[in-house]
C-alpha cells in the first residue's frame, strides 16, 4: 500500500515492473485469449532513477522501425498491442526479425509489455471503447467470459435509437481519423435497411 511505501516497509519495485503491474490490472492475464502472450514479454536490468522521468513509447506493432525509435528516443519501455515475442522461439539470432528485436531490446534495455486479447476483452478495452463511442446504447461482450464479469470476446451494441449505418460509419471514420472504412454487408443487404 501507498502508506507503507511512505514508511518505507516495501521494497520499491523497478519502474517497469510497477507500469507491467498496473497495465496487467487494467488488462488481466486472465481473460486474454488462450495462447495470446500478453504481460511483460521482455523484462530489463535497467530502471528509472527514483525521481526522473522515464520514457514509453505506445505502438501497434513493435517492429525494427519502432524499435529504431525507441532506442534513439532512449525509451525505457514499450507498450504494444501485437504480441512481441509472439510464439516461443528455440534460438536467438540476428539472422531473422524476431531475434533482433529481441536482441534490440535487450541491448537498449528497453522492457515490452504487450496487452493484445486482455485490451480486446477488458470491459474498458478497444472492442468496448469503439462501440461506446459510436451511438448511446447498451454495450455487452459477444462472447461472455466464464470468470469475469462484463469481459469477454467482440462487443454489440443496442443502440437506444435508429441510427443510420451511414452515421456510425461517419462517427467511426472521425474518431480513427480516417477517409476511408470498408463495410462489409449481408448479402442483398442494403445499408438503409440496417436503420
Amino acid at each position: 500500500t501507498r502508506q507503507e511505501m511512505r514508511a518505507g516497509n516495501v521494497h520499491l519495485q523497478p519502474f517497469h515492473r510497477v507500469l507491467s503491474a498496473s497495465l496487467s490490472r487494467r488488462f488481466p492475464e486472465a481473460i486474454a485469449e488462450a495462447g495470446d502472450t500478453v504481460g511483460l514479454t521482455i523484462d530489463t536490468l535497467r530502471d528509472v532513477e527514483r525521481g526522473a522521468s522515464a520514457l514509453v513509447l505506445l505502438c501497434v506493432d513493435l517492429t525494427e522501425q519502432v524499435l529504431s525509435e525507441a532506442a534513439s528516443a532512449r525509451a525505457h519501455f514499450v507498450v504494444t498491442y501485437s504480441p512481441m515475442p509472439h510464439s516461443p522461439f528455440t534460438t536467438l539470432s540476428t539472422d531473422d526479425v524476431l531475434g533482433r528485436i529481441v536482441l534490440g531490446c535487450a541491448k537498449h534495455q528497453i522492457a515490452v509489455h504487450s496487452v493484445h486479447s486482455a485490451c480486446d476483452a477488458a470491459s474498458g478495452g478497444v472492442n468496448a471503447w469503439l462501440a461506446r463511442s459510436l451511438a448511446h446504447g447498451v454495450v455487452r461482450p459477444i462472447v461472455k467470459h466464464p470468470k469475469v464479469a462484463d469481459a469477454g470476446q467482440g462487443r454489440v451494441l443496442e443502440c437506444d435509437e435508429a441510427t443510420p449505418i451511414s452515421t456510425v460509419v461517419e462517427r467511426l471514420k472521425a474518431l480513427l481519423g480516417v477517409r476511408f472504412l470498408r463495410l462489409a454487408l449481408a448479402a442483398g443487404g442494403a445499408p438503409e435497411a440496417l436503420a
